[in-house]
């Protein structure tokens, strides 16, 4: 049996008025720059929790975590969680192989300081499970803990944005 997520979301009138407020003042190259600017600060919360709740052994998974702030490309449209219309989409995921051999982090298992780490499917098992291992979820509770936030913080950080954009472009 599946669990239900429910979400509530407070402050959308306000939130539409931010968008109304975008879509009269800037243009679309604009807008699209702002909203992934603010969906990528609004995921912020759900990045902390992750990291807080990745199973450790070594730090690896909590250290490859990451924010994608982007404008949806063609795989994301044949998504069944994309929206027609949608301009802007953010998640928390493990970085690509290319970014995880470069990356710094310190060994919590030996404490030595480290470059690189494997890529492998670490994040995918700890979450789902495997026929080996029971899955130990931390991506979908630190998700649904936070969404109240991420709601909140978009508003929040769109408003910043904008008030932000105004004052550096419009003179």
């Amino acid at each position: 049996m599946a669990d239900k997520i429910t979400f509530e979301f407070k402050g959308f009138k306000e939130l539409q008025e931010i968008f109304k407020e975008m879509q009269d003042d800037f243009g679309e190259k604009d807008q699209k720059k702002i909203l992934v600017s603010g969906v990528r600060q609004a995921m912020k919360p759900v990045l902390a929790m992750a990291r807080m709740r990745a199973p450790v052994d070594t730090g690896a998974l909590g250290s490859s975590l990451r924010i994608e702030a982007r404008k949806p490309n063609t795989k994301d449209r044949r998504s069944r969680y994309y929206n027609s219309g949608q301009v802007a989409m953010a998640l928390v995921s493990t970085a690509p192989g290319n970014v995880l051999a470069k990356k710094k982090w310190k060994n919590k298992k030996t404490g030595a300081k480290q470059v690189g780490i494997p890529s492998d499917a670490r994040a995918n098992v700890q979450e789902f499970g495997s026929y080996k291992m029971a899955a130990h979820p931390y991506m979908r509770s630190s998700l649904e803990s936070q969404s109240q936030a991420v709601t909140d913080n978009l508003g929040n950080n769109l408003g910043l944005a904008l008030d932000k954009y105004k004052a550096k472009n419009i003179k």
